[in-house]
């Protein structure tokens, strides 16, 4: 079933950029971290849509994590880690289920130094088995456990849909 459709999507990434930019407004800096697959892609959408909108010089650096086992892997910056001491830090993904992918995100960059911590989803499911929550999300919904929020973005542009 479509939840949101490519204009909704939009509207929700660009109100998300104004949202974020407000939050963010004293920065000249801003780390735009995408979780691996359509969180990267988020992010990277994010930063054009920052940079668009403000002065903020947005460092996009994509985060390596293993979203079913992200304790095997280990969860890796792909970027020089230098850049994101005393720097704030915005991760992004495209969906926030359990917080489990997410928990290991932020620990990734409190381990490097990061001077501040915030995430920004464009779905939130309401169904987290570990305490967070996203700082700016574009919708969130109440689905059954059964149920899963799918992202895609393809050749006609991005869709969210339940299954």
């Amino acid at each position: 079933m479509l939840v949101l459709n490519n204009d909704q999507i939009q509207k929700k990434i660009h109100r998300l950029a104004f949202q974020i930019y407000e939050s963010f407004l004293e920065e000249k800096e801003l780390v735009i971290a995408g979780i691996n697959g359509n969180g990267y892609e988020l992010a990277k959408i994010l930063c054009r849509e920052l940079q668009a909108i403000s002065p903020i010089n947005c460092i996009l650096v994509e985060i390596q994590i293993d979203k079913q086992q992200p304790s095997a892997a280990g969860t890796h910056l792909k970027q020089g880690d230098a850049i994101l001491r005393d720097k704030p830090v915005l991760i992004v993904d495209d969906v926030l289920n359990t917080g489990k992918t997410m928990v290991y995100a932020v620990s990734a960059f409190i381990r490097e130094g990061s001077s501040l911590i915030r995430t920004a989803v464009l779905a939130d499911r309401n169904h987290k088995n570990f305490p967070i929550a996203a700082d700016f999300v574009g919708i969130s919904m109440a689905t059954t456990l059964q149920e899963h929020l799918n992202f895609s973005i393809g050749k006609k542009g991005y869709s969210l849909e339940l299954q």
